[in-house]
């Protein structure tokens, strides 16, 4: 009877397929076939409406039935409905399985997109592949899948592959494609496709991330919240800095249910960085130009990063961290292979501090033992931060990020270095920087009280630690929080590196004067503190290096278990309140 209604249908006999439907369904026999059939009889006679009802009715039991997805596609695009349309053959595609229909519908999704943009794209997407074409479909797919109703442009580009990516970027509806002979690196290759891009934005992004539901939308909306954002990146996983978004998922359709879930634009989880990782570089496409792009310098790609962002901040732009928005990261698919054979790593590091004078991996940082040892909860309207040996000022700033998030907005942030070279990244994240001696702090801030200080390092190198401290008291509001890390003169390795002559060289750490912590938290509440916590911060001890631990407990006393514990604490977090 199926046969029969479909030939009917193909015949333009409606009226006779309509009965037959009718009389079909009757008999209890309403399954995806019937309600697709129903969906294109209304199509043909122009009732859109009801197609649209019936169709979604049948997805709603049959989500992932190519016939009704591609259908209801066909019906949007007919009633002009584009983003729609556009969105549900992006479904469709993800379910067909015959290639030609694949590409008839790439098609059909890329004209419907070009009739729809104006003058010129929002967003150009620069999508950089080196073989791994297993790899690139999935991105590819995933960006027609979630992006195609935004009005975007994609840039493939080839960096001399030889496994058959050119063969698929050509078979795409997009119109710029960019095939390089021979792998010109990461950094180069994807500077050769944003100098094409023409979009207000452009998203740079590796073939070796699958992309999810509304990134691109939440991206959208967080960089044209602030004018002054110039880098927006989201979260992922397999991804370092802090960026790394965990969901409890074990294959791809299940991590796209949690990305469906995850993916809800909130302001609140924006963080403003000093440095990003670009999951997705998504950037103002004036800014780059501005900029100058990626610098070829950096031709493996790591560090490269680093850098840009860098110059988009000194260049008095924010990078913000989405941190509502998940993408799939499969981890180090472009540049592992460099990391392994040209120390890719070790070389683009050495290159980045001969530029900066600054080592991004330590510099850039933030301590997240400092931020998470203090009470973000407040009533007042207004909250000041200051900052002391807090290198660029990343510890300053994700507390100020953690306040956002509980809901306190007015957040003021002044910092204060002894080492000047960070003093050009410290004014981009500040209301006011200085540089100077530990003494000058109490008359260069003597006009603000502050709700948080944060001693970051160096405490043991003051001359007078009291009176540093005391002055410090001046500068806090009453209900005023304060916290310092101190370095552990126990810690194995430096008592080992004592004892041997400094055999364990790995620490490569400058002589320090270390602190007598119970002699510090004496001071502290001598001048009026009150000690909120101590928090050890310890570090996982290699199985080579247990032996050592052992021995030294075993010389300095009998309670062994807990000198064990001491001898692997690297430093010492303090919390302090005025009483």
């Amino acid at each position: 009877m199926k046969n029969n209604i479909e030939s009917l249908i193909n015949a333009g006999k409606l009226e006779d397929a309509k009965f037959l439907l009718a009389e079909f369904s009757g008999m209890g026999g309403m399954d995806w076939e019937i309600y697709s059939m129903n969906g294109v009889i209304a199509i043909l006679e122009n009732r859109l409406e009801e197609a649209e009802t019936v169709l979604l009715e049948g997805i709603e039991l049959y989500s992932h039935c190519f016939d009704l997805l591609y259908n209801l596609g066909y019906t949007y695009q007919v009633g002009n409905k584009t983003d729609l349309a556009i969105s549900y053959y992006g479904r469709a595609l993800e379910v067909a399985v015959d290639p030609e229909i694949k590409d008839q519908i790439r098609k059909s999704i890329q004209q419907l997109v070009e009739n729809h943009a104006e003058s010129k794209p929002l967003v150009s997407i620069v999508l950089l592949a080196y073989n791994h074409l297993d790899y690139t479909k999935l991105a590819v797919e995933s960006i027609y899948k979630y992006t195609s109703h935004i009005n975007f442009e994609l840039i493939t580009v080839n960096n001399g592959s030889s496994d058959g990516t050119r063969e698929y970027f050509d078979s795409l509806p997009n119109k710029k494609k960019i095939h390089l002979d021979e792998n010109v690196g990461p950094v180069n290759g994807f500077n050769i496709g944003m100098k094409a891009a023409e979009g207000k934005y452009t998203a740079a992004v590796c073939n070796d991330f699958i992309f999810t539901t509304r990134w691109l939308d939440n991206l959208l909306i967080c960089i044209e919240s602030d004018e002054k954002i110039g880098f927006v990146s989201p979260g992922s996983s397999n991804i370092s800095n802090h960026q790394m978004i965990q969901g409890n998922y074990s294959n791809l359709e299940e991590m796209q249910r949690f990305a469906e879930q995850y993916n809800q634009s909130d302001a609140s989880k924006w963080e403003e960085r000093v440095r990003l990782l670009p999951c997705v570089l998504m950037v103002r496409t004036d800014l780059l130009k501005e900029i100058g792009y990626f610098d070829p310098e950096f031709y493996f790609g790591e560090f490269a990063d680093d850098d840009i962002s860098f110059r988009i901040r000194r260049a008095g732009y924010k990078l913000i961290f989405a941190r509502d928005t998940f993408t799939y990261h499969f981890g180090s698919i472009t540049t592992g292979v460099d990391q392994k054979e040209n120390s890719s790593l070790e070389v683009s590091r050495k290159i980045f501090m001969e530029k900066h004078g600054i080592d991004s991996w330590n510099d850039a940082n933030f301590d997240l033992n400092l931020v998470s040892s203090l009470d973000v909860t407040s009533n007042q309207e207004s909250v000041s931060i200051l900052g002391i040996n807090s290198r660029c000022g990343g510890t300053p700033l994700q507390l100020k990020n953690k306040l956002n998030e509980h809901g306190l907005h007015n957040v003021s942030i002044d910092n204060f270095t002894e080492d000047r070279k960070y003093l050009i990244d410290l004014k981009t994240v500040s209301e006011r920087s200085a540089c100077g001696n530990v003494v000058d702090i109490k008359h260069l801030f003597a006009d603000r009280k502050y709700d948080y200080i944060i001693f970051g390092e160096g405490i043991e190198r003051c001359n007078s630690i009291e009176q540093t401290v005391a002055d410090l008291v001046t500068l806090m509001k009453n209900d005023g929080q304060l916290v310092f890390k101190i370095r552990n003169g126990s810690n194995y390795i430096r008592v080992a590196n004592l004892i041997l002559g400094n055999v364990l060289s790995n620490e490569n750490e400058p002589q320090v004067t270390y602190l007598n912590k119970e002699k510090f938290l004496s001071i502290l509440i001598k001048h009026g503190l009150v000690i909120k916590s101590v928090i050890a911060v310890t570090q996982e001890v290699p199985s080579g290096d247990k032996e050592i631990i052992k021995y030294l407990a075993g010389v300095s006393t009998n309670q062994k278990e807990a000198t064990e514990s001491m001898l692997s604490t690297l430093d010492y977090i303090i919390t302090a309140t005025l009483s």
